[in-house]
């Protein structure tokens, strides 16, 4: 079966992701980014009531996480107003898609010159991102930018096809080396870390997601959103072996079809403050919490960052292991450990 020139499987068709992402968007693209974004306005007020229990969750959230960030939110209404601005979120950087040279007007800068005032000195550049808001179109901003930059994050899914061109096209040190999954072996993660260091030491920027709660020996304790969490932070490590600047970068969703993308004056991470930089790029996702907290979707309604006694993935299979061997290793993959080239694996 085919449908505009897409192969459709018959359990494609009674699939609410088929009608999203390869029916209604690239529609909704044709007519314009205003459209776009009243359409996915509308559509998520138009789901809310059918959307009690994620509205239940996030006005739970909301509610612990007000006084946790001094917020001063009206809980009730930020709470019906996240959950309409869900498919906003959901579509990540489709209505960007064959935009062409108008792409780049669509975004409000904030620190452009922090990241290429810092490219300019050779050492490469630490970006430190997260799901908060668009964060995928930030990712899209960097490549039509045409920033020298790599990614080393899972790859995500439901990706426009420009952005999908990219990730193919994208060499030397190619993309698609530089993913991550859960589970890698202990030689392909420290593959990626190695790809990851030359492409700094060549002087581009590599992104990273600093809000991936983690197990295993690049991970570091935190707190976001009052949660406390280890947090992968293998960003750091990097900083100080390379002696690359990090900028924290954010990406939020304006009104008509617009974004905002900030980057932050870059820090230098000297050895022994791994710890103090992140601690630093939490309280900045704090305040962008704070000031977005329609945009925080997944931190105010993902179990891995509003439950204390979330089991994450890479222990749900083996989470009675640490029971039984209280020394056995725990990383993401929950079978070994994952490779440092920084500390002691524990």
């Amino acid at each position: 079966m085919a449908c505009s020139g897409i192969d459709v499987t018959p359990r494609q068709v009674f699939a609410w992701k088929f009608w999203f992402y390869d029916v209604a968007l690239p529609l909704a693209r044709r007519i314009g980014p205003r459209f776009t974004d009243a359409a996915l306005g509308l559509l998520g007020r138009l789901a809310a009531p059918f959307r009690l229990g994620l509205k239940k969750c996030a006005a739970k959230s909301l509610a612990r996480v007000n006084g946790e960030l001094s917020a001063n939110w009206d809980v009730h209404q930020t709470a019906s107003a996240l959950v309409a601005n869900v498919p906003r979120y959901l579509a990540r950087d489709y209505p960007l898609d064959d935009a062409g040279d108008q792409t780049l007007a669509r975004f409000t800068v904030e620190g452009e010159t922090h990241l290429i005032d810092a490219l300019a000195e050779g050492r490469g550049v630490v970006l430190v991102g997260s799901h908060l808001g668009a964060h995928v179109a930030g990712i899209h901003w960097l490549f039509r930018r045409e920033i020298p930059i790599r990614l080393l994050v899972q790859r995500p899914k439901h990706l426009s096809k420009t952005l999908e061109r990219f990730f193919q096209s994208a060499t030397p040190h190619p993309q698609a080396k530089l993913f991550l999954r859960r589970g890698l072996t202990t030689g392909e993660a420290a593959d990626r870390i190695l790809r990851a260091h030359a492409a700094l030491r060549a002087g581009m920027a590599v992104y990273f997601n600093g809000d991936i709660p983690w197990l295993g020996p690049n991970a570091r304790p935190g707190t976001l959103a009052g949660v406390a969490r280890p947090f992968l932070a293998v960003w750091a490590d990097l900083a100080v072996l390379t002696h690359a600047p990090v900028i924290f970068v954010t990406c939020t969703h304006e009104a008509g079809g617009r974004y905002r993308l900030n980057f932050t004056s870059p820090i230098t991470i000297a050895s022994g403050d791994e710890q103090s930089a992140v601690d630093a790029y939490l309280r900045h996702l704090d305040d962008a919490i704070r000031t977005h907290p329609t945009e925080a979707v997944p931190h105010l309604t993902w179990p891995s960052f509003t439950s204390d006694d979330f089991v994450m993935p890479c222990e749900r299979k083996h989470h009675l292991r640490p029971l039984l061997e209280p020394h056995a290793p725990r990383s993401p993959g929950g079978l070994a450990p994952q490779p440092s080239l920084f500390r002691k694996v524990r």
